[in-house]
């Protein structure tokens, strides 16, 4: 990859990383200033146990690789995920989005890497039920039905 490229994807990732940290903090913040905290001397929270339903059913928490955005094909998956945060109400790191290229079939399209932001929430009986994917500062995210399951 020429040297242009590779600091342009740098710049990328830092940019969506700083976004990510913010919107956390952002979070964090109103839990905060809306009484929802602990106070100073309750005990410490039990762990987060909301999961994501794998494709084969499986809980997972806190995965490296998400796959369970379009089980039926792949046609988006994210790896490499680095999780800011992890509670029962939702979730958010930032990832490589690793999404098919359909040109000039779904079956011989190549994969675009992308950096992305993350974010899963709507958690419904133990499990998150959508994901959004922040690929740009200045667009919409996309967001997702999670087609994963949990045994």
């Amino acid at each position: 990859m020429p040297e242009p490229d590779r600091k342009a994807d740098l710049m990328r990732r830092n940019i969506i990383r700083t976004c990510v940290t913010a919107a956390v903090a952002a979070v964090v913040a109103i839990v905060g200033a809306t009484g929802l905290g602990t106070a100073a001397a309750a005990p410490a929270p039990a762990p987060a146990v909301t999961v994501v339903g794998g494709c084969d059913g499986a809980k997972l928490v806190q995965p490296r690789t998400l796959s369970s955005i379009f089980c039926a094909d792949v046609g988006v998956i994210v790896s490499d995920i680095t999780w800011l945060a992890w509670t029962d109400a939702f979730a958010v790191g930032f990832g490589t989005e690793n999404r098919k290229l359909c040109d000039p079939n779904c079956a011989a399209g190549k994969i675009a890497k992308y950096p992305v932001g993350i974010w899963l929430f709507a958690p419904k009986k133990g499990a998150f039920t959508q994901v959004s994917l922040y690929s740009s500062i200045t667009g919409p995210p996309e967001t997702y039905q999670l087609t994963g399951y949990v045994r």
